[in-house]
């Protein structure tokens, strides 16, 4: 008996094995069967119309794992970028939830469901997440910028400056130009003229060469009757941000005259004028000369730089110093077109992304940067 039982033994292993490997197959197939199933409700969701259903089944067919990981992530992404933000949302959030994943894929995922809460609009969900993913002690410079945006996203430029306080000291020198800007957003919003001061201090503290706070401070001089301020002002601007002097011609010549120094001022727009070729410059200095000096001047000026205004500027002052009647008056219909066409064509651009405007923004509408938006150059420009 004892002898039937041994010889009965390998035939109970080699049942087992064929009964296991039996057993596999057909949950490979049911598995199979049930993957065949997914795709072609999810093909059928998808032909009827129905395309949230059908991302639903096509993300339950893609099991997450290091092979799959990238293509959900794509996935979210490409949903992002096309607008559909609930889907990538739902992609990323379901990456989120795997346990399976590592410590940087996870990281990966929580970045791209940031980028979908600030497609979305729900920046005090991509906050938490973007402040969670910044504490940690190896994560990325993305991290940071992401947190930067939305910051100055929702305009909490307070939290920006704390922000970039506490980066690395490369990265701060860096941002330096544009932390100056984020205290003249807080001196704008500021109620009393003391801490627009402060603000503005703290800016060119930041950049020594922000025309924005210059500006700023010298425009509230000036409104203030504190002439001898806002003409030390004017002349650090145009030491320290010559560019952005011109914006300060609406005004600039104010201080000079109430201090009885008229003479200094045509003076500092030919010191300008060495450095810079500006028809503005030179429309600004032509107006302190007689009609004749003028003419010659701007004449000479569009020989070696031809440009629309100083063009139109020209023919006033022709026109100006006309006896004809019918000759003055065809060249002041042909000056007010040419009026007209420079004032359809944009006075900025971005230097960085090419967006123009007519007036000046300190922080580009389009590409995000700031300080980049200047005067026009060319024949239709400056």
């Amino acid at each position: 008996m004892l002898e039937l039982l041994f010889l009965l033994l390998p035939i109970a292993a080699a049942y087992g094995w064929y009964m296991g490997k039996r057993s596999a197959r057909i949950n490979l197939q049911r598995s199979s069967d049930n993957q065949s199933k997914n795709y072609f409700e999810g093909l059928n969701f998808l032909l009827s119309d129905q395309p949230d259903k059908a991302v639903d089944r096509f993300i339950e067919l893609l099991q997450v794992d290091s092979d799959t990981f990238d293509t959900h992530l794509s996935l979210g992404n490409l949903f992002r970028k096309r607008g559909e933000v609930d889907r990538s949302i739902r992609v990323h959030q379901n990456l989120i939830a795997r346990p399976s994943l590592s410590l940087a894929q996870k990281d990966l995922a929580m970045m791209a469901l940031a980028k979908d809460y600030m497609a979305a609009g729900l920046f005090d969900r991509a906050e938490e997440i973007l402040l969670q993913l910044v504490k940690e002690p190896d994560h990325t410079e993305e991290a940071e910028q992401q947190l930067l945006s939305l910051y100055q996203a929702t305009k909490e430029w307070s939290q920006a400056i704390k922000l970039v306080k506490s980066l690395k000291r490369a990265k701060r020198k860096q941002l330096a130009p544009q932390m100056a800007h984020f205290y003249c957003q807080l001196a704008d919003e500021s109620q009393t003229e003391q801490q627009k001061r402060d603000y503005w201090l703290l800016a060119l503290k930041q950049d020594p060469s922000c025309g924005r706070a210059y500006l700023e401070q010298f425009r509230l001089a000036c409104q203030q009757q504190q002439y001898e301020h806002a003409l030390g002002l004017l002349q650090q601007l145009a030491t320290q941000a010559p560019l952005w002097f011109i914006e300060s011609l609406p005004q600039a010549q104010e201080p000079f005259v109430a201090l009885n120094r008229g003479d200094e001022y045509p003076q500092l727009l030919q010191q300008l004028m060495a450095s810079q070729q500006s028809a503005t410059l030179t429309l600004a200095l032509a107006s302190t000369l007689p009609r004749q000096e003028a003419e010659t001047m701007i004449l000479s000026q569009l020989k070696r730089q031809p440009t629309m205004r100083g063009f139109h500027r020209l023919m006033q002052l022709h026109a100006d110093g006309m006896v004809d009647e019918q000759s003055r008056d065809s060249l002041m219909l042909l000056g007010d077109l040419v009026e007209k066409q420079i004032r359809m064509r944009p006075k900025y651009r971005c230097v960085q992304c090419g967006f123009p405007g007519h007036s000046l923004h300190w922080h580009c509408p389009s590409c995000k940067s700031w300080g980049q938006i200047q005067r026009i150059q060319g024949l239709d420009g400056d």
